[in-house]
């Protein structure tokens, strides 16, 4: 009986882990194919993004460009980027500092957020062509 019994465990956990993510996934893709319609904004398996203009059997028309229509397999479509019948997602929230602020604490940089350093009134301006410098020198003379 205890021999009987790893194999089937095994068996139930291979299910749970495999099987059933597999078929949320098939059914989620069944979902979008079948509520694909005119004005969905979509990504085909080849990265083409495009907006559907019709539907046709297993056949999708799509506008990649003004004016530039190109006929598909409906199985050919990714994932929906935006729908027609439901409004756009919102955007992700972005933490204080984002990406800039992540790469500078990686690298030992201080807070990519935080404002640069004020400069005092009466500090030389940075000389960037010769009457610049010409100016600058002046000014140091009176």
């Amino acid at each position: 009986m205890a021999n009987l019994l790893l194999p089937v465990l095994l068996l139930g956990v291979m299910y749970f882990f495999l099987i059933v993510p597999q078929k949320k996934k098939q059914k989620a893709q069944a979902d979008l194919m079948s509520s694909l319609g005119p004005g969905d904004e979509v990504i085909t398996t080849g990265g083409i993004y495009g907006g559907v203009t019709e539907v046709d059997g297993d056949s999708v028309y799509l506008e990649i460009a003004p004016d530039i229509e190109i006929k598909i397999a409906r199985r050919a479509i990714a994932d929906r980027v935006f729908s027609a019948t439901s409004p756009a997602p919102a955007p992700a929230a972005v933490p204080a500092g984002g990406i800039a602020g992540k790469l500078s604490s990686m690298f030992g940089g201080g807070n990519a957020s935080a404002a640069p350093p004020a400069v005092p009134a009466d500090a030389p301006l940075a000389a960037d062509d010769a009457t610049d410098v010409a100016e600058a020198a002046d000014k140091g003379k009176s």
